[in-house]
């Protein structure tokens, strides 16, 4: 992350940069991206932005992986002003696999995840195990729906409507979707796009075929309507991408804000 910050300090230079923190110990932090509530932990964002003046105005905001979706549920949520949303490889539609182990043939990790996605709709992981908290198949979505302790509602897939959240998503004035074409730890790599699989047929549809997209639940279709939704391609894995990539994103959609 810092290198990133660096490169985009090059791209803008006197642009304020805030890098969004869970808890100020690096190694507390990177704990909490995987074992905690991602609704409290989106709630404290929440906080630490509202704080810093030099986003009062309103800012860019771009967030990798699972860090953009949380963006999302931050710009529904939270009383700031975000102008441009990047997300690189966000699963906005859910995951149907638990981050994949590494190396690929750890076995204890591979029986962690198999008992996890076993007790996945249980309480206790969907309020302690962040990448849970997103999980969502298709297959089983009325389960989801009870039981899914953030993305549910961040997508506004339940009766109880949250129409404010709609009204700040579709504040927005561009949407920036970056997926890997080669990505394997995002499953499916198309969640970035907003897409998902078809549960008899496990095929990808389209983001107009989405019940997300159909019904607007939280205003993903205003935006597309209205032009404000960009789609990148990267041919690799799960956040692998080139410095001249990144820049080119920045530069081209974030001169002259706030990050």
């Amino acid at each position: 992350m810092t290198h990133v910050i660096e490169l985009i300090s090059q791209i803008l230079p006197g642009a304020f940069i805030h890098s969004i923190y869970v808890d100020p110990n690096p190694s507390l932090d990177e704990r909490k991206s995987l074992f905690g509530n991602a609704n409290a932990e989106v709630d404290l964002v929440c906080e630490q932005l509202k704080n810093i003046t030099e986003l009062s105005h309103g800012f860019g905001a771009i967030g990798f992986s699972q860090g953009g979706l949380f963006l999302r549920a931050l710009i529904e949520r939270c009383l700031v002003s975000v102008s441009t949303l990047i997300t690189f490889g966000s699963p906005h539609m859910g995951v149907l696999e638990l981050p994949v182990c590494q190396p690929k043939d750890d076995w204890i990790c591979k029986q962690r995840n198999e008992f996890l996605k076993r007790q996945v709709w249980q309480d206790s992981v969907q309020k302690q195990i962040v990448p849970a908290q997103y999980f969502r198949d298709t297959k089983e979505y009325d389960k989801y729906l009870e039981h899914s302790n953030f993305l549910a509602d961040i997508n506004n897939e339940r009766e109880n409507f949250d129409s404010k959240a709609k009204e700040r998503f579709e504040s927005l004035q561009k949407l920036v979707l970056v997926q890997f074409d080669e990505d394997t730890t995002l499953v499916p790599r198309e969640s970035a796009f907003f897409q998902e699989r078809h549960p008899n047929t496990g095929k990808i549809l389209p983001i107009s075929a989405t019940r997300v997209f159909k019904e607007n639940l939280f205003g993903l279709r205003t935006l597309y309507e209205q032009g404000k939704i960009e789609f990148h391609r990267v041919e690799d894995e799960h956040m692998r991408f080139s410095d001249e990539f990144l820049t080119t994103i920045v530069a081209q959609y974030f001169a002259g804000q706030s990050t």
